[in-house]
């Protein structure tokens, strides 16, 4: 019996026998899913093995996919959004500059001084210098050392492009021992300008004119060789050759602290992170296979332990991974670093599956055949799961229109993955229930059903009591938990904390901001880490470079235009002064700072240069770029790209933006728009680029792919539950407490200090599909229970259902709470959005949803308490018949 403090809700709909034209809809449907599904499970009990073995099969032939696996690892082909500004520009830029090297560095500060200029300090340097030149690797039979890796630029006494201090000694440490002063040497040969692009804090004692820095950085630049290898960039001989400089670095030498870094670095740190949390994924499948064992068996017991059933279930999610990634495969969907999140997300709603069908099976008469059984188990629960399932699938297919790839691909192993589940969770797992109670009622031994277990009355009463006792969560919920949450009194209460809890996330919401996080995805105590932070307090960071690239026009008749770049650029967009040849490199003033030396000597010819200092001879112009190019501008020979010897392509000019933008999303969308609007104004053809520009178009359009997803999703939910539930009541009550958990979800995010990025984006959407699990089974199990009043079966409902859902969320849970200690960041944001989906999905589902039903749910279906024969169930104590 209800407890006598519940107060009943009587409504003229609950008395009156006629039934409305959409209650007559819903009731057709849902008798049309049920006598579907009571077929299928009459078939599992009939052919158990036959179903199983169709899930195989169609595992295996899913597989086939695998043959022409393709992975895809570049960032631009990832997280890039497609038909942007920057990835026509990437297509142009691309075409004739290349990226032309690969950049490692070294940063040396010393230990037992102030001052990194000193002879001591320098010999260190180069000693360090000295072991990177020496330094060798062999791949595929060949040798590379940094003479035959380095981007080749002849001059500041070595082959290759090293920006250094030691550039003042040639390299050669014999040289810089028998240098008798080297501040003079310094101020002989170094502008103060380069000095300071290598040494940090550069200063000159005001007494003595001795230059001081606390630390120096050595720049390799390495020549690109790299190719594209299963969509990954590939460089065997330089990444092979940054092992070695990277183990340089970290042994450092005396009287110096070094830090380094190196192209490879960040994906070598990103990728042991996430393989170091192989081990703490595999602990959360085996937590998951525990809890399964405690939770649908007997634990301890021979017989009805049912840990063969649980591994059957955890089987069933492995196979529905296999299956959707070779489908997706077979449809050319790349698997990306970003899956490696798929298997907790449908081990998580594979696991609630079960529990719902385990569920109903307990509810069956255990006196019956296991068909008639399993024909009533799947009436009720593959309706339930069919509502889910359908609801997630439809969510994440509708997904796979973002323009992010990276979202898309993932949303379509979502969908496809799922619905192999929801197949798999019927027809194997369902299977496997068949099979696991023939094994029970032979008295043979879980996962040892070679041998037989003696009779023994006691146990065996045991054993009865335990699968007719729908367990003490069942109980807590009916006697407890279910008149609790449907007094009048409390569901006031509840519902002006959720509220109040809606505005909290509302406002939090409201405050999420688009943020760079680059950084995030290389762990805590990665030596990325303290050199960027080192690179930033000595350096003020590295601001990027940014090219302004002109295209093909008359560049003799504008050359006034072409100066007049410098102070176009000066200070604006967020760029770095012009006046620094550090900030702004142009080719065409190195060029007329060339031609007026040449022209001052008498080496060109009288009016060559115009009143404002610039060629005036187009024939000149043109044989003097090329003898410009060729020597004493052969750094230029890059920049510089002719149609015909007369006819410049297109030419490229560097800048450099204010480091102070680095990594805040704003101002680097501002200086990407600013600088963008600059270019365009000129009056020569022109656009701006840096490879950039595709990670800040992304922050442009990434809060509004993730509005767009959610609402797509949430329009899912309300069609799916619409049609599956057929009551627009219900499925209104529904869509209301998943929309509000998903709401409190992004206010915690705030409160919790996550940010909208890539990865939350992708997990928001597996909220959404993880969040409406939880109120769509109770909604739907809240229509198939009959009563006198709708507490009542909204307590039949909790009875029910209860257990299930809070199985399959504390399941959930336990997949990822291993993950909470992990050194990827994709693994701590999978966590935390996975604890608060589980925490507003089943507080929505479970204690919301609810109390508005007790208040305003609709009358059940017409076939409500009744089995597929037509016979009555009972609820509480009381036989109904509507």
């Amino acid at each position: 019996m209800c407890n006598p403090s519940v107060e009943p809700t009587k409504t003229h709909a609950d008395s009156d026998g006629s039934r409305t034209f959409l209650e007559g809809i819903s009731d057709a449907v849902d008798h049309a899913l049920s006598s579907s599904f009571g077929s299928l499970g009459n078939a599992l009990g009939m052919k158990p093995k036959s179903f199983m073995l169709l899930s195989l099969i169609i595992t295996v032939v899913c597989t086939m996919g695998f043959r022409d696996f393709r992975s895809e690892n570049r960032s631009e082909k990832l997280w890039i959004p497609q038909g942007t500004q920057a990835q026509s520009d990437q297509a142009k830029y691309a075409a004739n500059y290349p990226k032309p090297f690969r950049i490692d560095y070294i940063i040396g500060v010393p230990t037992s001084s102030n001052n990194i200029i000193t002879k001591d300090n320098l010999l260190s340097l180069m000693d360090i210098h000295d072991q990177v030149e020496a330094a060798s690797v062999t791949v595929e039979d060949a040798d590379w050392d940094l003479n035959s890796l380095c981007f080749q630029l002849p001059g500041d006494g070595h082959p290759c492009m090293i920006n250094s201090v030691l550039q003042y000694w040639d390299y050669d440490k014999a040289t810089l021992e028998s240098d008798s002063d080297i501040q003079l040497t310094l101020k002989n040969d170094a502008t103060e300008a380069d000095l300071k692009s290598f040494l940090s804090d550069f200063s000159t004692d005001p007494a003595t004119g001795d230059y001081s820095a606390s630390g120096a950085k050595i720049t390799y630049f390495l020549e690109n060789r790299q190719v594209v290898v299963k969509g990954d960039y590939q460089d065997l001989p330089a990444t092979e050759w940054e092992g070695k400089f990277l183990e340089i670095g970290e042994t450092c030498t005396s009287g110096l602290t070094c830090y380094r870094f190196a192209e490879r670095s960040f994906s070598d740190e990103f990728g042991g992170a996430i393989g170091g949390d192989i081990v703490l994924m595999n602990i959360g499948f085996l937590i998951i296979i525990i809890y399964l064992c405690f939770n649908l068996g007997k634990c301890g017991d021979k017989i009805s332990s049912r840990l063969a059933l649980s591994m059957m279930s955890v089987l069933a999610v492995g196979m529905s991974i296999a299956a959707s990634m070779g489908l997706s495969q077979m449809f050319d969907w790349p698997y990306t670093p970003v899956h490696s999140v798929l298997p907790f997300v449908l081990l998580g709603l594979g696991v609630d599956d079960s529990f719902v069908i385990m569920n109903s099976y307990r509810q069956s008469n255990p006196d019956d055949h296991i068909a008639k059984r399993m024909k009533e188990t799947m009436a009720h629960a593959g309706v339930s799961i069919t509502v889910t399932s359908m609801t997630d699938f439809v969510a994440f297919i509708i997904s796979t229109s973002t323009s992010l790839p990276a979202l898309a691909s993932f949303c379509f192993y979502a969908a496809t993955g799922i619905l192999f589940l929801f197949l798999f969770q019927c027809i194997f797992f369902g299977a496997y229930v068949v099979i696991d109670e023939r094994r029970q009622k032979a008295r043979r031994m879980d996962c040892c059903c070679c041998f037989k277990v003696a009779e023994n009355s006691e146990l065996d009463k045991k054993r009865e009591a335990f699968e007719t006792n729908p367990g003490p969560v069942s109980d807590f919920m009916k006697n407890t938990y279910g008149p609790f949450i449907v007094n009048k009194n409390v569901g006031i209460v509840i519902t002006l904390f959720s509220m109040a809890l809606l505005g909290a996330g509302a406002y939090g919401a409201s405050q999420l901001k688009v943020e760079s996080n680059q950084l995030s995805f290389v762990p805590d105590n990665s030596y990325i880490q303290d050199t960027f932070r080192e690179n930033d307090a000595l350096f003020g960071g590295d601001g990027k470079a940014v090219s302004l690239v002109l295209e093909d026009f008359d560049y003799f008749a504008k050359q006034s235009s072409i100066k007049a770049l410098k102070t176009t650029y000066d200070g604006e967009a967020h760029l770095l002064t012009t006046s620094d040849p550090n900030n702004y490199d142009s080719w065409y003033d190195s060029y007329v700072d060339y031609v007026t030396a040449a022209c001052y000597g008498g080496c060109i010819g009288s009016n060559s240069l115009d009143a404002e200092g610039l060629p005036n001879d187009e024939t000149q112009f043109y044989d003097n770029l090329e003898s410009f190019l060729a020597g004493a501008g052969a750094r230029y020979s890059n920049s510089v790209f002719f149609n015909t010897r007369t006819d410049i392509k297109t030419s490229k000019i560097d800048l450099r933006f204010d480091p102070a933008i680095n990594d805040v999303a704003s101002l680097e969308v501002e200086a990407m728009t600013q600088i963008r609007a600059l270019t365009a104004s000129l009056d020569i053809d022109a656009y701006s680029y840096t490879f950039n520009f595709l990670d800040w178009e992304t922050y442009i359009v990434i809060e509004d792919e993730m509005i767009s997803n959610v609402s797509l999703c949430m329009a899912a939910v309300f069609v799916i539950t619409l049609i599956l539930i057929a009551h627009p009541l219900t499925a209104g009550l529904v869509f209301l407490c998943v929309g509000c958990a998903i709401i409190e979800i992004l206010g915690a995010m705030y409160f919790w200090g996550l940010v909208i990025d890539n990865v939350s984006v992708i997990n928001l959407t597996l909220a959404v599909g993880l969040a409406v699990d939880y109120s769509a089974h109770v909604g739907h199990c809240f229509m198939l229970k009959p009563g006198n009043n709708r507490s009542e079966r909204v307590i039949a409902t909790l009875t029910d259902i209860g257990a299930a859902v809070l199985q399959g969320a504390i399941s959930t849970f336990l997949a990822v709470v291993v993950l909470s200690g992990s050194g990827s960041y994709v693994f701590r944001v999978l966590f935390k959005q996975f604890f608060l989906t589980c925490v507003f999905g089943v507080g929505n589902g479970m204690i919301f949803l609810p109390v508005l039903l007790s208040w305003v749910g609709p009358r059940a279906y017409s076939n409500a308490g009744k089995n597929s024969h037509g016979e009555m169930v009972s609820v509480g104590n009381k036989e109904i018949e509507l």
